[in-house]
């Protein structure tokens, strides 16, 4: 009713999950960095809690959203509370037949699951949103989930959503077991007075398509003392002051309406506490104190996470959010652009230059070619090679099976794989780099062969066991390939996984350095990943096809050390790529 009178398109506080008007307060921003810091190490167990209405079911519907195809997701809404339930439906949520099993069958039935995926390259991660409704032999259940690994990584990875009684709950003694592998545990926060006035912001630009200034000042910090920043209560107290608004004919709120509309609704009927007596925001209040407060809150978070850098990961990880191929998308830094610096340095090769291969014969029919060729053999073949293009030597045993073992070879030479599904040869093209394809026989086995040359319209791969490389129409690969691919890459340089805003000034500087080579910076090198950082970083970005993100990730480090010439990239056309 009140949408036209307000110049909005739709209602901008409608409860209903829209991506369209996601906004991450810092402590969802924090929470989602913990989240995707977790995953990304493989840890285990994963705790996040917060009170009805602080945004979970937002991080957790944000969270699957930046997970790649590679992760394979059960997700449990309203979990079962006998623990023989509780198998049953994760077996469902990971399309297992569970019809007629016992407990024990379940658990088998689930690890081999478990192992095959994890042969596939993928991730499991086992989502259990409400989880303080889980009785304690239903927790303990999950806890024995936590058993199902190998000797080098856990099979499964178990996020707990719940209200704050989860966290009494996992402080029991009963429950220390699992408590003790909870290695990643956060509490979400309302917003502040600051984000719950850009909250409401946000969601009205969204929905009007431009700025609209429909709430005064005043009326902002009413609906924020009057729903005490919890996001669910302050779109609900929004939509009603609208609709309040519009009967009353009122093209600016003020805090009268937002009074008499909270009044109606039962859950911000009353006005929040004084700040000071508060212990649900006594860490944003009282100057100085509150700056100690949040700090050491900060520091005891991350004295209880498991990692091997605790002061590395913000940087990397906090206020991002990881695409499906590993990208990250990063809030754009704001300021004036610096002046141009007077002189440049240049980019130093760190690296010898890589094996040439010889020119391939071409040949068809692939399919007939792989059914020839043993899986484990070929595999091993493949790994081979790809030392070979970074002039490494096979120093490692050979494989006695297929599966990840080959991945874990090339990981122990200090090289770094890229997982992708659903790629094309553009998207290889695009990258430049060699990569292990997992193409189909003539009978539908899979093989993993190695890429090394791709142009317009022909691809080289090593296809047998102990002959050359051969070159085939890509038509006729792509017929054979299911998507997946593996795109191995060496970081050349010592600088983080994510080059992003926060991160260390020398990644920044290098970056900087690196653009200003390929003529896209000509800011001051400064090691602050200012506006005009960023826009070379999205330029270089949409030259090569690649999401204009602005962050610095494995693709775009590929495509950086492909187009610059001085590092032994062992391309699949010639420096610089396709374009």
């Amino acid at each position: 009713m009140y949408t036209a009178f307000y110049g909005l398109r739709e209602k901008p506080f409608a409860l209903s999950p829209d991506p369209r008007f996601l906004f991450l307060a810092e402590s969802h921003r924090e929470a989602l960095a913990h989240l995707l810091y977790g995953i990304d190490q493989g840890e285990g167990f994963i705790a996040v809690t917060g009170e009805v209405g602080t945004g979970k079911t937002t991080i957790c519907r944000t969270l699957l959203d930046r997970l790649g195809s590679e992760t394979t997701v059960a997700f449990l809404f309203n979990p079962s509370s006998s623990a023989a339930e509780l198998l049953r439906a994760i077996a469902s949520e990971f399309g297992l037949d569970n019809t007629d099993r016992q407990r024990g069958e379940l658990g088998d039935q689930l690890n081999r699951f478990l192992l095959e995926e994890m042969r596939e390259g993928r991730r499991a991660l086992l989502i259990i949103d409400e989880a303080q409704n889980l009785s304690a032999d239903t927790l303990e259940q999950v806890r024995l989930l936590s058993n199902l690994e190998t000797s080098s990584a856990k099979l499964i990875q178990i996020l707990l959503l719940g209200q704050p009684e989860l966290d009494r709950k996992l402080d029991s003694p009963s429950l220390r077991q699992l408590r003790q592998r909870v290695s990643v545990r956060w509490a979400l926060m309302p917003m502040s007075p600051s984000e719950t006035r850009e909250y409401v912001r946000h969601r009205l630009r969204v929905a009007a398509g431009a700025p609209r200034e429909i709430f005064t000042p005043r009326a902002l910090a009413e609906i924020y003392r009057r729903s005490r920043g919890i996001p669910r209560l302050v779109n609900v107290l929004c939509d009603r002051t609208l609709l309040a608004g519009y009967a009353e004919q009122a093209h600016q709120i003020g805090p009268r309406l937002v009074q008499s509309c909270a009044r109606e609704i039962p859950d911000v009927a009353r006005r929040r506490p004084r700040p000071s007596s508060d212990p649900a925001r006594r860490g944003w209040w009282g100057g100085a104190a509150a700056a100690l407060a949040t700090g050491l809150l900060l520091a005891g978070a991350l004295a209880g996470l498991r990692f091997e850098d605790p002061a590395g990961w913000l940087g990397r990880y906090a206020g991002i959010a990881t695409d499906p191929f590993g990208e990250v998308s990063a809030p754009p830094p704001s300021g004036p652009s610096p002046a141009p610096p007077a002189s440049l340095p240049t980019v130093v090769p760190m690296q010898a230059a890589p094996v040439v291969p010889s020119p391939a014969p071409e040949v068809t029919l692939i399919g007939a070619i792989l059914e020839t060729q043993d899986l484990v053999a070929l595999e091993s073949r493949a790994v081979r090679e790809i030392l070979a293009s970074y002039g490494l030597d096979d120093e490692i045993p050979p494989m006695a099976d297929s599966g990840l073992r080959g991945m874990e070879r090339l990981r122990a030479r200090g090289l770094a794989i890229l997982p992708l599904q659903g790629a094309t040869l553009d998207t290889l093209r695009s990258l430049n780099h060699p990569a292990l394809l997992q193409l189909r026989s003539d009978s539908g086995a899979p093989r993993l062969v190695t890429l090394t040359g791709l142009d317009a319209d022909r691809v080289t791969l090593f296809s047998t066991v102990d002959g050359p490389a051969l070159r085939f129409p890509a038509e006729e690969v792509e017929k054979q390939w299911d998507g997946r691919a593996f795109v191995v890459w060496r970081n050349f340089e010592p600088v983080p996984d994510i080059i992003v805003p926060g991160v260390d000034r020398s990644a920044i500087l290098w970056l900087q350095v690196a653009l200003s080579e390929l003529g896209l910076y000509r800011g001051q090198l400064s090691g602050e990943f200012d506006g005009t950082t960023l826009d070379g970083v999205r330029s270089l970005q949409l030259a090569r096809q690649l999401r204009p993100d602005g962050a610095v990730g494995p693709r775009t480090k590929m495509v950086l050390y492909d187009m610059l010439g001085t590092y032994a990239v062992p391309r699949l056309a010639g420096p610089g790529g396709p374009g």
